[in-house]
C-alpha cells in the first residue's frame, strides 16, 4: 500500500521493487467537540487536536500490513473517527467489489485478478464500518458529506471501479493509544488469495505476540 500520489502533502512511501503495490490509501480524522465538527487528512506522524497518528507498513510478496496507532494527549475521555480509503488499482475489465455477509472481508475482482482488505483494532471500545464508493461523481459526492456528517452509506456490492472505506469509530481513555491493522492481499487465484491472507493474518499474530 501506498498514499496516493495526488495528494500534494501526502508522505508517499517508498516499496521494493518485489512487493503489490496496487493498493493506495489515504486517512482521514472527524471529531466531534465542543458542539463542533472537524475533519483532517493525516499524513504520518501527525499531531491534530491532540490526537497523534503513525502510520507504518510491512510489505511482502503476499500483500501489505498497514498498522496505524493514535494516543490521545488529553486527560479526558475523547471519541475520534478515522476513515481509510483504499484504492485498488490493476488491470482488467468486469470489474466487481463486495463486502462479505458473514467475515466482513472486502472483496474485489478483475478480470485478470483478485484481491481482498481486512481491518481489525486491538484493545478498543469502538467499532470499523466498511462501504464502497464508486470511482465517479456519484462517489465523490458521497465522500464529501461522509467528512461533513461522519458517517458511511453502507453500500455493500458496486460492478466497475471503486473504492473501499473503513470507518474506525474509537473510544478513548485519557492518554490512551489505541492501534490497528489493515491488511492487503492480492493474487492471481481465488485459492491463492486465502492462502495469502491466512499467511498475512497468522505473520500480524505473531508480530503481536512479541
Amino acid at each position: 500500500m501506498k498514499m496516493k500520489m495526488n495528494v500534494s502533502h501526502a508522505r508517499v512511501y517508498k516499496e521494493p521493487k518485489d512487493t503489490i503495490t496496487n493498493f493506495h490509501y489515504e486517512i482521514f480524522a472527524y471529531c466531534e467537540e465542543s458542539g463542533r465538527n472537524e475533519s483532517q487528512q493525516l499524513t504520518n506522524f501527525a499531531d491534530w487536536k491532540d490526537f497523534n497518528c503513525a502510520v507504518q507498513e510491512d510489505s511482502s510478496t503476499e500483500g501489505s500490513i498497514l498498522t496505524f496507532s493514535v494516543e490521545n494527549k488529553k486527560r479526558i475521555h475523547r471519541r475520534l473517527k478515522l476513515f481509510l480509503l483504499l484504492d485498488w488499482r490493476t488491470a482488467g475489465t468486469e470489474r466487481l467489489s463486495f463486502i462479505s455477509p458473514d467475515d466482513h472481508l472486502v472483496h474485489h475482482y478483475s478480470s485478470t485478478r483478485s484481491s481482498l482488505v481486512d481491518y481489525q483494532v486491538d484493545n478498543s471500545i469502538g467499532m470499523v464500518r466498511r462501504s464502497l464508493y464508486p470511482l465517479t461523481a456519484r462517489g465523490i459526492s458521497h465522500w464529501k458529506e461522509t467528512l461533513k456528517t461522519g458517517s458511511i452509506p453502507y453500500q455493500p456490492l458496486l460492478k466497475g471501479p471503486a473504492l473501499t472505506v473503513a470507518s474506525f469509530d474509537l473510544l478513548f481513555s485519557p492518554l490512551q493509544k489505541i492501534q490497528g491493522h489493515v491488511i492487503g492481499a492480492e493474487a492471481d487465484s481465488r485459492e491463492d488469495l486465502r492462502k495469502f491472507h491466512k499467511h498475512l493474518k497468522n505473520r500480524l499474530a505473531f508480530h503481536l505476540k512479541k
